[in-house]
């Protein structure tokens, strides 16, 4: 199917672009792409390993840029929600996962908006950690389930008025340790086909040049319109899982 390969190509080029630019994005555009090439689970390890491989390429540009109190305050949430995770993705239905992740997006675009008071998200003292904490675990379990830990962290950092580049690079970093747990937490209880590693390979030089398109794009990228592109990657990957959701249980009946 040489048109669908074309477009599988051109939709991880471009995803690779956002997410390099971003710091979210890939999951959005790519997966539902690589999921119609594969038509089974193994698109979510696929997604996992592009996307590691993207935050990889970008870590020595973007590491001291991070954020690393709430980096840390991430990640010792994602290592409770990884195996968490993998729990649900073996035992839950994947309609039931996406309309969950759909809500709590949506919620987190709300915030990433500034449509939610301080105490609400938890901007200051005790609570704040609570609250990075809470969703670093979002965060780990989506990175199991969905291969999209992303847009809860990017979210958070949005509504605390984090400047771009270090939202950027904190999410990025977060990245390399959250997608790298998780294709181990898959490799070891679900496997890793073949499939998945020719594939991830196939569409490795896509990737990098989406990289490379991207980190020259963010120079140019305002912080207002950065705001305005997560809020718009959050409603979009929202709106994604609630219509795969939809479309699997209607599959169904």
């Amino acid at each position: 199917m040489p048109g669908l390969e074309l477009t599988l190509h051109a939709a991880v080029l471009i995803a690779a672009l956002l997410q390099a630019a971003t710091g979210i994005g890939f999951g959005v555009i790519a997966g539902p792409i690589i999921l119609l090439v594969l038509g089974s689970g193994d698109a979510v390890q696929v997604t996992i390993l592009a996307s590691l491989l993207i935050a990889v390429v970008l870590t020595p540009s973007i590491y001291r840029d991070v954020d690393r109190p709430l980096l840390v305050r991430f990640l010792i949430g994602t290592l409770a929600g990884l195996p968490l995770g993998i729990l649900l993705f073996r035992l839950v239905s994947v309609d039931t996962l996406k309309l969950l992740a759909a809500f709590a997006v949506l919620f987190m675009a709300i915030s990433a908006a500034g449509l939610l008071s301080r105490p609400v998200l938890g901007r200051d003292g005790p609570r704040r950690r609570l609250v990075d904490l809470g969703i670093g675990v979002m965060s780990g379990i989506m990175s199991a389930c969905l291969a999209m830990p992303g847009p809860v962290a990017a979210a958070r950092m949005s509504a605390l008025a984090q400047p771009k580049d270090r939202i950027r690079a904190t999410i990025l970093m977060l990245f390399v340790f959250s997608y790298g747990a998780a294709i181990g937490f898959q490799a070891v209880f679900v496997g890793v086909s073949g499939e998945t590693l020719t594939l991830t390979a196939m569409l490795a030089p896509a990737t990098l040049v989406g990289v490379g398109l991207g980190k020259l794009s963010v120079r140019w990228i305002s912080e207002r319109v950065f705001r305005l592109m997560i809020v718009g990657l959050l409603l979009a990957t929202a709106l994604g899982l609630f219509a795969g959701a939809l479309g699997l249980i209607q599959g169904r009946l």
